[in-house]
């Protein structure tokens, strides 16, 4: 193995250890077992105290070992086939012996030379491997230089003094040395003068970086310089006249040069807070549906027909507070709010049916199964347990009518509600509701419950109440076998609603079969919308039928005791159909002659409303 310096120093691995040649002690021993050619370890009789006891040198038969270590009969980290020799299989019993080879010599000499190499001759030292002060010598009375490192230098720097230490040069005379120090508060002291003459440039003009890896070389301008008197440093003039300024210029060398006051294009355009103003106004835009009207500082606003300001400086939030109230409209001002021209139809004629549209009707898609739709204080609403209030006719409805009630919560809980009987098996129904609040907005929520109270069939839906009237709806479908529910308009937290405390506004309530089919408000029969004076016919009034199958006639009211709250119907087949009985009502059919008894005139037939007959009623020509 070759010398390891100068990389590393020299141990034992790299010079091996002698064998004590000179002594009584054996250098021979053998083996007490067979030794394979890959084997490492190498047993013997004895390794004797003759043997290193590490890196020596072994020989069997032709082969070179060196081990690294020894026990008292092992030779242990053989390495095998050393020196160029071949590793191979040994007897036991083969005589083992200690050597000193050729190998071991040039390991030595390897390592000496390594050595002078470094050093140098005496005339051409220069290299020192030292710890600690380090003093150095030459044949000569006065060294000339001396030069540390090579290469990159390390960060630390080139030569590292005591504070006690000097660097000194030898003038150019010879008569004597200058010096640089530290002193006794580590400044740099120098016994030389630093001549800045003019025109005398140190190196190019550069400026440090950001990683201070260029430390920057200053340059002295040849018609300026630097003066020090009474310890005052002075500058030649840079140029801009003395005085305050709010801008100035600066040049490359970082001197101004000269200044100047702010102008607009100075300042950078900026964003200012609400907070930010303290005094003062600002204009505002106005606009009207999107559209702008002006930029003006105040904003007027002027009382309407029959509609009234009130406002309020309220200081303490930092707003002005406006209560806009209506009156109720008179006679005469308000016309088609049911989209069509209110006009005197006497006279007119029509051919076929006539669409009486869902006003006041009953049964199928058009009837309103909900009652007093208009009067949410009628004892059929459900406050439950008094969670609400309602102030009744105190609002002007959708309709242009004040037929809208104010509902007021009293428990932080409100609930208005309706249960609904005598609906179709299994039927899908639309529940709708009108409903708004006086200012700003609530969230309430509307829902269609089962009869039992037990499960929702839709919802509960939350909604937004604006200012403005709007129509909310929700549709649901019963159970097989179940024909009654609930509508229901609520506060429920679950959907974060916030209807706990003020008023909500509410109008026209309906319930009507299918999803949504009239897509319209529908009163009931027992709504309180005022009844109307009846008009007066001059000549026949003809009422027709739009086919055989459907009845010209039908009149319902609340006094009916029939499923359907028929009165009055007249059939397709001229009979009629009157309300009473125990729930059937009566069907007055055709007039036949009397047979049994005889004497009588005639008979009147009566039937069931589904047509079974009950009886006759005899009519007596001559009572």
């Amino acid at each position: 193995m070759p010398s390891k310096f100068p990389n590393s120093i020299d141990d034992a691995s790299s010079l091996y250890s002698p064998a004590d040649a000179f002594s009584a002690k054996p250098l021979e021993t053998i083996t007490t077992m067979l030794v394979l050619a890959a084997d490492t370890t190498i047993s013997v009789e004895s390794t004797g105290v003759g043997f290193p006891d590490e890196y020596g040198i072994l020989s069997i038969d032709d082969e070179l070992i060196v081990y690294t270590g020894k026990t008292a009969t092992q030779f242990t980290g053989c390495q095998r086939g050393a020196f160029g020799t071949v590793a191979a299989q040994h007897t036991s019993g083969a005589t083992v012996r200690a050597n000193m080879v050729s190998a071991y010599i040039k390991a030595l000499q390897e390592a000496v030379v390594a050595i002078e190499q470094e050093l140098g001759t005496a005339s051409g030292r220069n290299y020192v491997r030292k710890d600690g002060p380090v003093t150095i010598t030459g044949t000569k009375t006065f060294v000339d230089g001396a030069e540390f490192g090579s290469g990159n230098k390390a960060a630390t720097g080139l030569v590292r003094l005591p504070n006690t230490g000097a660097v000194k040069w030898r003038k150019a005379d010879g008569s004597g040395d200058l010096g640089l120090a530290l002193n006794a508060n580590d400044r740099l002291v120098a016994d030389a003068i630093i001549d800045f003459a003019p025109g005398q440039t140190f190196g190019a003009f550069s400026y440090p970086d950001a990683g201070y890896g260029n430390k920057g070389i200053v340059q002295i301008d040849p018609a300026g310089g630097l003066a020090v008197e009474s310890g005052v440093l002075s500058m030649a003039p840079s140029g801009a006249s003395p005085g305050t300024y709010q801008k100035v210029t600066v040049d490359a060398k970082g001197r101004v040069t000269s200044g100047a006051n702010l102008a607009a294009g100075d300042l950078p355009g900026h964003t200012h807070t609400a907070a930010d103003i303290v005094s003062g106004e600002l204009p505002h835009k106005v606009q009207k549906d999107g559209a702008d009207v002006g930029t003006r500082r105040a904003l007027n606003l002027v009382q309407g027909t029959r509609v009234s300001l009130a406002s309020a400086d309220d200081p303490a939030n930092d707003r002005v507070s406006v209560t806009i109230s209506a009156s109720q409209p008179e006679a005469g001002e308000i016309t088609n709010a049911l989209g069509y021209v209110p006009a005197n139809r006497a006279g007119d004629h029509f051919t076929g049916p006539v669409d009486c549209c869902p006003h006041q009707t009953i049964g199928g898609p058009l009837e309103n199964m909900a009652k007093h739709s208009e009067d949410f204080a009628a004892a059929v609403w459900d406050k439950n347990g008094a969670s609400c209030s309602v102030t009744s006719n105190a609002i002007i409805a959708p309709d242009g009518n004040q037929t809208a009630d104010v509902v007021t919560a009293v428990t932080s809980t409100p609930v208005i509600q309706q249960q609904i009987a005598g609906l179709v098996d299994g039927g899908t129904y639309t529940f709708y509701i009108w409903a708004r609040v006086a200012s700003g907005t609530r969230k309430v929520s509307v829902a269609i419950v089962n009869n039992a109270y037990a499960t929702y069939l839709a919802g509960p839906t939350q909604v937004t109440l604006t200012t403005s009237w709007q129509r909310f709806k929700i549709t649901g479908t019963l159970a097989s076998g179940q024909t009654g529910l609930w509508i229901v308009v609520r506060q429920y937290a679950a959907n974060g609603d916030d209807w706990t405390t003020g008023d909500i506004n509410l109008w026209g309530s309906c319930l009507q079969q299918g999803d949504d089919p009239q897509k319209a408000y529908a009163r009931t029969w027992a709504s309180q919308t005022p009844h109307l004076a009846s008009g007066l016919a001059a000549g026949p009034t003809v009422i027709a039928a739009p086919d055989s199958t459907t009845s010209p006639l039908k009149i319902h009211g609340p006094g009916s005791n029939l499923a359907d709250s028929t009165l009055l119907e007249l059939t397709p087949e001229g009979e009629l159909i009157l309300a009473g009985g125990s729930g059937t009502g009566y069907r007055l059919a055709e007039l036949g002659a009397a047979t049994n008894p005889s004497g009588w005139a005639g008979v009147l037939k009566v039937k069931t409303p589904a047509g079974t007959t009950l009886g006759y009623i005899l009519l007596y020509s001559n009572p």
